[in-house]
């Protein structure tokens, strides 16, 4: 996944952001309970964020496209820093 000559983000396929809060939750271990977001009165929990991706609630295909676009850049940070770290890297010494 990378970025179009438009500009636009291509978003993750709803398994694809739901594969990733699990990873949240499973493999990072945070706290179901813990806050994603809070806007007045509305909160949202990790709990709640697989529900909100499989209804495509307005939160929801926030969060989808939130996820996907961090992806991206992600993806560019780590392929900026391989590509300095070719330039930085020291000459091999002779032989």
């Amino acid at each position: 996944m990378s970025e179009d000559d438009s500009g636009e983000i291509p978003l993750l396929s709803m398994e694809e952001a739901i594969a990733e809060v699990r990873r949240w939750l499973d493999v990072e271990k945070v706290d179901p309970e813990r806050i994603f977001s809070q806007m007045g009165d509305q909160i949202v929990r990790y709990k709640d964020l697989i529900y909100h991706l499989e209804q495509e609630t307005p939160d929801g295909k926030l969060l989808r496209f939130s996820i996907s676009r961090g992806r991206v850049m992600r993806k560019t940070r780590d392929e900026q820093n391989q590509a300095l770290l070719q330039i930085v890297a020291p000459p091999p010494p002779p032989k």
